[in-house]
């Protein structure tokens, strides 16, 4: 509230400046139009008399004496027309004067009518929610505000965010849906508010994309092929359906999106894993399954992802197949861990994982997230598998670290 008052008194300095400056300015001026105007009603009342004494004194007619008396008053209406600028400058600076302090307390209305003290209170409670947590008085509070704000100003995009948002963390996707199709309506081509009005429906609708749901998708992806909420929304679908080849192309693209180490890939990049699992067992995708893991006398796992990287045994420097996968946090990693090397993942164009009569296949973990190996991390020794081999599995042990050169 301090800022407010310091506005309202910053306003009525610059309303006070103004008026002061405007009543400064025509002193001068009206100064001079009384001087004139008292000039003018002396000369008026020395000239009657000259013309009187003039007919009495036998010089004038009084046809004449009647005929310069007229001429007189007509030359007296003309120069008090002069006077008239100055009563519009009087009225004029009047006007100023008014505008000039109804301007602070027009801004007071509005500020008032339109909400924006609420917002300072939302702020105040967001800080509040920030230090000491939030119960169910404090999200009470939180809606009642951004609800008010709302019905003062329908068309805030942020606040209809909030609530959008604030409905969807506690799972209400029913109450979080009005306001992605209030959204909508505002942001037609925001592929983001697209994707979130999708999703809503989705789950909504028993987990299941009907006709209007895939429309917003649709123009989700034209806007942006890489909208990761509609990624995750068709992975999911297609993965539920038994579609795992197609919910790993969206999962596929949806990973290349997420920040590396983040939980969110961490979750997507198990999905990829499952999805290639069930897809291998369905025979829908060829692949090899590498199981890995790390020797206990190395010490806790250390942050960072593990690369599993098939070559060609010919000796090229350049992958067949790689995998990346963001490892959980020391405390929390299991081993082992399986990957799956697909013909999804073959780098090299219009091949696949058959083409190639052996290949080497390695694993480390890499601290700086790198696929190029640096001092420090941790290695495999590396296997080889020829195509024609049965198993269309093989284990890796980490057991060395990668010495500086």
């Amino acid at each position: 509230m301090i800022a407010l008052y310091l506005g309202i008194a910053l306003l009525l300095v610059v309303a006070a400046f103004f008026v002061l400056l405007a009543t400064r300015r025509h002193a001068p001026a009206d100064a001079d139009n009384q001087l004139h105007r008292s000039a003018q009603r002396s000369f008026y009342r020395q000239r009657q008399a000259e013309l009187a004494a003039d007919r009495d004194a036998g010089l004038i007619e009084d046809n004449q004496y009647q005929e310069l008396v007229r001429e007189l008053d007509r030359q007296l209406v003309v120069e008090s027309a002069t006077e008239e600028p100055s009563k519009q400058r009087v009225g004029q600076r009047s006007l100023i004067v008014i505008l000039a302090m109804a301007l602070p307390l027009l801004a007071i209305l509005l500020y008032g009518q339109l909400g924006y003290h609420l917002d300072l209170q939302l702020r105040s409670l967001q800080r509040e929610i920030v230090e000491q947590g939030i119960d169910e008085a404090r999200w009470q509070r939180y809606q009642d505000l951004v609800a008010d704000i709302l019905a003062r100003r329908p068309e805030s995009g942020e606040h209809l965010v909030m609530m959008a948002t604030l409905f969807r963390q506690q799972g209400d996707f029913a109450g979080a849906l009005p306001y992605y199709q209030r959204l909508e309506a505002l942001y037609p081509n925001d592929a983001d508010v697209l994707a979130q009005l999708a999703q809503a429906r989705y789950l909504l609708n028993g987990r299941q994309v009907d006709e209007q749901t895939q429309a917003l998708l649709n123009r989700a992806f034209a806007i942006n092929p890489q909208q990761a909420t509609a990624l995750g929304v068709l992975g999911i679908d297609a993965f539920a359906a038994g579609r795992y080849s197609e919910a790993l192309t969206y999962w596929q693209s949806l990973l290349q999106v997420l920040p590396p180490n983040s939980a969110e890939a961490g979750v997507i990049a198990g999905g990829i894993a499952e999805s290639k699992r069930l897809a291998m067992a369905d025979g829908e995708l060829e692949g090899l399954a590498v199981t890995v893991t790390v020797n206990a006398d190395l010490g806790p796992t250390p942050a960072g992802v593990l690369f599993v990287v098939a070559k060609s045994a010919d000796g090229s420097p350049m992958p067949v197949a790689a995998m990346r996968l963001p490892l959980s946090a020391a405390s929390e990693q299991k081993w082992p861990v399986t990957v799956y090397l697909t013909d999804s993942d073959v780098i090299r164009q219009g091949k696949v994982l058959a083409d190639f009569p052996e290949l080497v296949v390695s694993a480390h973990i890499s601290l700086a997230g790198t696929a190029i190996r640096r001092a420090g991390d941790w290695l495999a020794e590396p296997v080889s598998l020829k195509a024609d081999a049965e198993a269309n599995a093989i284990a890796l042990t980490i057991n060395a670290i990668q010495a500086a050169k």
